[in-house]
């Protein structure tokens, strides 16, 4: 009969600390599982943000392509040989002689003021007329 006493013991003592164990296995099993879902959602980002990161350098190059083209044509038009080639026996008298007036937009369009005009005035103002 001596061992009832510590079966008894043994129960009252086990059954609660089985219980608190169980109770932070389950609570391992949630954080575990949700660490393994942030972990794909993170490398997600991380694929995405990768991806943004070349485009942008991409995208940059190309700009610094774009800009550099725009340098030298700006250069090229500037330049005392291509304004020599482009007197006012050439394409700009065209634009000189040109009655802005009578061009009209369609109403949807709203007209740029003077624009077509302007920049045959410059042309002729970099051409030192």
């Amino acid at each position: 009969m001596s061992l009832i006493p510590l079966v008894a013991v043994v129960m009252v003592f086990a059954i609660p600390i089985l219980g608190i164990a169980l109770a932070g296995y389950k609570e391992w099993l949630k954080f575990k599982t949700k660490h393994r879902e942030l972990g794909s959602s993170t490398r997600e980002v991380e694929d995405r943000i990768d991806g943004l990161q070349d485009r942008l350098a991409r995208l940059e190059a190309e700009r610094d392509a774009l800009q550099e083209r725009v340098q030298n044509l700006e250069t090229i038009v500037t330049s005392e040989a291509w304004i020599a080639d482009h007197d006012e026996s050439g394409g700009l008298s065209s634009l000189d002689e040109t009655d802005l007036s009578s061009l009209e937009l369609p109403r949807d369009e709203a007209p740029l003021p003077h624009d077509t005009a302007r920049t045959a005035k410059l042309a002729r103002r970099l051409r030192g007329q």
